[in-house]
């Protein structure tokens, strides 16, 4: 035989072009671990920066505590005995005073690092200049003692300035200086001023506090923005000797305008962070300019882990691919194999460039076959429901629970809850008088314009209403009608009904109409029996009338209508039995015993009543498949019922020896169906626990319902449905956490948890978190 199989250039076509999709698949792995790394690294780029913030908020308040401290030291020199007495001394006459003050300007030089020298300003004696190292000297030109003098003029008694001309020659001073006017005295102008220079080095230190060593800057700037000291290593005043570099971001600085901030500049290849503040006491602005390099080199080698396991993945992928595609080829010979069946498949595959080509070709053909399919299904649709209501009325879905019954009614969009039901059962007479030329089997023809006509009526009522055709010449139609309406409303509408159907059918048909109305039920079980009530009082019809509308409750109390045998507890008590519902079979029976005892005493008839009640229970027996001879161990029960003669005895005897025989066999059915779904549930469990697994999912599975499945599941496996499923992630995550270096958010994710119920709902069975088990429990394995 030869063997169907496409060329081998296509085969090979496919794989190529496999190969090539799984390569670009690997590309987005690639794409997506570089996005990651540098999102990483930007994340890391910012929490540098709000770390380099804080620090230099810690380095600026530091700073700006010593100079308070030391203008604060500076005031409390102004309060010296000596200077209080410059006024009353002449320093070229008296050498002992001069001397203490000499000693005491390099007492002050020394008591602060940040000193750098102490001078003092006289306006007299020719406007004298004084420190203690250098000594005393007149100032003489004027354009040097005018930024001297104007000291004195200032408002303030203790203030800063950057312009006096005397420290410039100084090695290590500042153009910064602290001015302290002495004596401190409200009433009278002072004799001078204390004038403390800054230390270049000690101040730069402060600055250098942030940067690494030959890396960054910082540097200070006065109110106007021009420099008072930056990092290098010569005082810098109005920019002169300032680096590209410095001056760019004092630029930047000046333009955002704003008092404090950080900002990311990159120059010279490289990015800082820069980081600006003013200084509270001196109205300075401190700038620092960290290179973003050296925060990162710490986790540089952490976040380039990515970028080679990128890598790494993507040559693994690129190696796996001819292999993977091998294996994935597998699914489309599968599909060629099961779509590969038939003549019309065969003709197909001759003309089909490639698989691909082949599987789309004969799946479009059966999409239409599936179309065509529905399309017949919506047209039997009607016939389906037909169907299905028969068998309701007639009594065939009694061993279905009432809410299986109100769920296939919704399947055909019939409305049943909350409804009382009520049906009118139209026989049609005279078929052979009035219709000569028909055959016998055309009963079915009239019967299907009858129950035409009766549908388009009921189309008209704005109540649910459906027309069953019995195909005997006989029609029912059965009335969905609101809880709410009361029984002489319903009747009522009946009673309208039937009017308006009879003119309708005599018209069309030219036969006889008889319509009986039915009680009213409750519950959808107990239309068979109304059904089965009505069919017996249309019987009661009078002969010579042509038409007539019949209602069975009427009939009933005038007694032209009152059956000898029970019907109706009859089949309360059979269904019970099928049902499996003991209590209520026990007392159907009670009431079918009393209601053969309320139409007659003798022992004759009850016995009767009592023997055609047997023989109706083991025909329902057989009719579920349960065997009345394996059931009562082949006993010949019409024998043992025959024997007794009394009523209660009788009564016994059906509840234990025919009742409770028939109910034990259907638990033990109803028991190994039970325990063999459960059992499957269990295993799927076993296998699926880590998704989203439901009870009302596997009861779809299973063919059950979601609360019979919950009694079901405790009674064999002695937990509840979802304590089951709980304690068996639990038990899978403990051996995660045990056998395994997961992280815990993984574990939870791994056994089907969010991280956060994982940890709650752990710590509630265990009392302790997932955490704390593995350390606890960790050095045991």
């Amino acid at each position: 035989m030869k063997k169907n199989a496409r060329p081998q250039k296509n085969v090979s076509f496919f794989h190529k072009s496999l190969i090539i999709t799984l390569l670009i698949s690997s590309i987005p792995l690639a794409l997506l671990t570089v996005l990651t790394y540098y999102i990483g690294v930007r994340e890391i780029e910012r929490e540098v920066g709000r770390t380099q913030k804080l620090q230099f908020e810690q380095v600026s308040e530091r700073m700006d505590a010593q100079l308070v401290h030391l203008k604060f030291t500076v005031n409390q020199w102004a309060y010296n005995p000596v200077f209080k007495e410059l006024k009353s001394h002449k320093l070229t006459q008296d050498v002992r005073f001069t001397l203490d003050l000499y000693n005491q300007l390099i007492v002050m030089k020394s008591s602060n690092p940040l000193i750098n020298q102490v001078s003092l300003f006289l306006n007299q004696e020719g406007n004298l200049l004084i420190d203690g190292e250098n000594g005393t000297r007149t100032i003489r030109d004027r354009s040097e003692l005018e930024p001297y003098a104007s000291l004195l003029q200032k408002p303030s008694f203790i203030f800063w300035n950057d312009a006096l001309p005397h420290s410039r020659s100084e090695k290590k001073a500042l153009s910064v200086s602290l001015i302290q006017k002495v004596p401190i005295e409200a009433a009278e102008p002072a004799a001078g001023v204390l004038i403390v220079d800054l230390n270049q080095d000690e101040l730069k230190g402060l600055l250098q506090q942030l940067n690494p060593e030959g890396q960054g800057t910082g540097f200070l700037l006065n109110g106007n923005g021009t420099y008072l000291v930056n990092g290098s290593r010569q005082t810098m005043k109005s920019g002169v000797g300032v680096s590209a570099l410095d001056e760019l971001i004092r630029g930047e600085v000046v333009k955002n305008g704003n008092e404090s901030g950080s900002f990311f500049y990159s120059a010279e290849r490289e990015t800082y962070v820069v980081s600006y503040g003013k200084l509270k006491n001196t109205g300075w602005m401190y700038v620092s300019a960290t290179p973003l390099s050296h925060l990162t080199k710490p986790v540089e080698m952490i976040s380039r882990l990515p970028l080679a396991a990128s890598a790494l993945g993507l040559l693994v992928s690129v190696l796996l691919s001819w292999f993977a595609s091998k294996q994935l080829y597998r699914p489309l010979q599968h599909l060629m194999r099961v779509f590969g069946s038939g003549a019309d498949a065969r003709n197909l595959k001759e003309n089909a460039r490639s698989e691909v080509d082949y599987i789309e070709n004969r799946w479009n053909y059966l999409n239409r076959e599936r179309t065509d399919l529905q399309f017949r299904m919506e047209r039997a649709e009607p016939a389906l429901r037909e169907g299905f209501l028969l068998q309701l009325v007639q009594g065939h879905l009694n061993s279905l629970p009432e809410y299986r019954i109100r769920e296939e009614l919704e399947q055909f969009h019939i409305e049943s809850g909350n409804r009382q039901y009520a049906m009118l059962v139209v026989q049609l007479h005279g078929f052979s008088h009035s219709y000569h030329n028909f055959s016998q089997g055309d009963e079915q023809l009239i019967t299907f314009a009858a129950a035409n006509i009766a549908g388009e009526l009921a189309g008209q009522l704005s109540r649910q209403v459906q027309v069953i055709n019995f195909q005997d010449l006989t029609i029912g139609v059965l009335f969905f009608s609101p809880t709410e309406m009361t029984k002489e409303q319903v009747k009522s509408e009946l009673f309208e009904f039937a009017r308006m159907l009879i003119e309708p059918l005599q018209d069309y048909l030219k036969l006889q109409v008889v319509i009986g109305i039915s009680r009213i039920a409750a519950s959808l079980k107990h239309i068979p029996v109304i059904l089965e009530d009505t069919r017996q009082a249309v019987r009661y019809r009078d002969i010579e009338m042509e038409h007539a509308i019949m209602d069975s409750e009427d009939i009933v109390m005038r007694g032209e209508h009152s059956p000898h045998y029970p019907f109706i507890e009859e089949k309360m008590l059979v269904q019970s039995m099928q049902m499996g519902l003991r209590e209520q079979s026990m007392r159907h029976a009670e009431e079918f015993l009393a209601a053969l005892q309320a139409k007659s005493s003798k022992e004759f008839f009850i016995q009767q009543g009592m023997l055609q009640l047997l023989g109706n229970v083991q025909f329902a027996m057989l009719q579920i498949g349960c065997s009345p001879q394996i059931t009562y161990r082949d006993a010949n029960m019409f024998e043992q019922l025959l024997q007794i003669r009394e009523p209660a005895a009788m009564l016994e005897w059906f509840k234990y020896k025919l009742i409770d025989p028939f109910i034990a066999e259907m638990q033990s059915i109803k028991d190994l169906q039970t325990k063999q779904i459960v059992d499957k549930v269990i295993a799927l469990l076993q296998e699926n626990y880590m998704t989203d697994i439901s009870l009302e999912a596997c009861a779809e599975r299973f063919g059950t319902y979601p609360q019979k499945l919950s009694a079901s599941f405790r009674q064999t496996a002695g937990v509840n449905f979802i304590d089951y499923l709980t304690n068996l992630r639990l038990e899978k995550s403990k051996e995660l956490l045990l056998s395994t270096d997961m992280k815990i958010n993984d574990i939870a994710e791994q056994v089907g948890y969010q991280p956060t119920y994982y940890n709650r709902i752990f710590k509630k069975r265990e009392e302790m978190t997932p955490g704390q088990y593995r350390e606890k429990y960790a050095d045991r394995n």
